[in-house]
């Protein structure tokens, strides 16, 4: 009798479910027990002193005869001539002091009397982008600051 019942569909089953019962508790320290999680670095901003690079995008709705974007202190980071209507992105290596940049754009808009707009924006790595724009004709000149501080915080 005890042998016809090892043959019995639920003897079957039975073994089976012991089966999985014994594989199921060393799959469950494999799967169940995790690593310490690895505290991540927050992305730091580059220091204040150093250059950043940076994409300059720079959009004429007319052309223009030149335009030259320079720094507070002179450095030229752009000196276009003969520069057609439209957009065009240029590399750049920007330098931020405590997250805060002043450019002057001069343009020689030509001889035409209609204004015109020059756009410019300032796309800094670890930076969101800033727009800055010049409307007039003629030759212009035009101080931009950009400020990436965050509020409450001091130079």
């Amino acid at each position: 009798m005890a042998f016809t019942m090892l043959h019995s569909p639920l003897a079957g089953t039975a073994g089976v479910l012991v089966a999985l019962g014994v594989l199921a508790i060393p799959l469950h320290h494999l799967t169940s027990n995790r690593l310490p999680p690895v505290p991540q670095r927050a992305a730091l901003p580059p220091s204040a002193d150093a250059p950043t690079p940076a994409i300059l995008r720079l959009k004429l709705l007319t052309p223009a005869c030149a335009i030259r974007l320079t720094t507070e202190d002179g450095t030229r980071l752009l000196d276009l001539t003969n520069v057609p209507a439209g957009e065009s992105e240029l590399d750049a290596s920007l330098p931020l002091h405590h997250d805060m940049l002043d450019l002057v754009l001069e343009a020689d808009l030509g001889d035409s009397a209609a204004d015109t707009a020059v756009f410019l924006t300032v796309m800094p790595d670890a930076r969101e982008a800033q727009t800055r724009y010049a409307i007039g004709s003629g030759s212009l000149t035009e101080p931009w600051r950009f400020n990436w501080q965050q509020p409450g915080s001091r130079p």
